[in-house]
């Protein structure tokens, strides 16, 4: 640990909001979980602060998701920190329920490896259920006096995850099948899982607006396809969204594949708002 103190408990720093609220849930009491994202930031476009790399140099114990937010490990070599690093996406468990549950999204080569694949991975409930027994292996060989917590912690996560996914599948039953448009490619996991018909991403590069040569591919893609909205993301700039709505002629709605603010701070509590907006946008 950071202190020899014979209370202190471990320093845990997560990258983004989803993944640092699992980690608080598994943690519960026995650790100091701080996350490094802010809300409304992108972790595609987010530059750390040197008070980001003094809280890492404390850390005892580093998770992140991988990929989208490799900047955390940079962080990590910058300051100093010999810390754990737990980088979800990298995970055989994590890469077992995707490749299991999204073929065609995940490619694997002759002798079964991963090659790549899109890394927002924690808008899947079932990879942050993995995510959630990851953690709590992790903060076990830091804490090993709370093994047996965490251990209780994460299996109650996963309870609650396998719950939440029963219950989207039953929002978003009225809408299967249906066009939907997201503004980046933040979701073809969650589409894939819940039966939506991901079309088109509206920005293909997160944090570049899109050239007018895509827009109109978009906007083709939209028409041929009967979608009946489209969608920002509160993370990123939505002006490209507002003038593909408005040349498509369809509604607008925004999405949040982050959260971290009021009504939306709970990993749960970000799921069930997408839900509800992708329902009332698709229906």
């Amino acid at each position: 640990m950071s202190t020899g103190a014979a209370l202190a408990q471990p320093s845990v720093v997560v990258s983004i909001h989803p993944l640092f609220d699992i980690v608080r849930q598994v943690a519960g009491e026995h650790a100091e979980v701080v996350r490094v994202l802010p809300p409304g930031a992108s972790p595609h476009t987010f530059d750390p602060t040197p008070r980001d790399v003094g809280r890492i140099a404390r850390a005892d114990l580093v998770v992140f998701n991988g990929a989208l937010d490799l900047w955390l490990r940079d962080l990590v070599e910058a300051s100093g920190s010999r810390a754990p690093l737990v980088e979800v996406i990298a995970d055989e468990r994590v890469q077992a329920v995707l490749q299991e549950a999204f073929p065609d999204l995940v490619p694997v080569d002759a002798g079964g490896a991963v090659l790549g694949f899109n890394p927002h991975v924690w808008l899947d409930p079932f990879v942050m259920r993995e995510a959630a027994t990851l953690v709590a292996e992790a903060l076990a060989e830091v804490d090993p006096e709370n093994a047996d917590a965490y251990a209780a912690s994460a299996e109650r996560v996963r309870d609650d995850l396998a719950a939440l996914h029963d219950e989207l599948v039953r929002v978003l039953e009225p809408v299967e099948g249906a066009a939907f448009v997201p503004f980046h490619d933040a979701w073809p996991y969650f589409a894939s899982r819940y039966g939506l018909d991901l079309i088109v991403e509206i920005e293909p590069f997160p944090g570049r607006e899109p050239s007018p040569a895509y827009l109109r591919y978009a906007l083709d893609k939209i028409a041929d396809s009967g979608a009946r909205a489209v969608f920002s993301e509160v993370q990123l700039n939505r002006r490209p969204a507002e003038v593909v709505a408005d040349e498509a002629g369809v509604a607008l709605f925004e999405l949040d594949p982050l959260g971290g603010f009021p009504g939306r701070d709970a990993y749960h509590e970000v799921l069930r708002h997408n839900a509800g907006v992708l329902l009332e946008g698709l229906r």
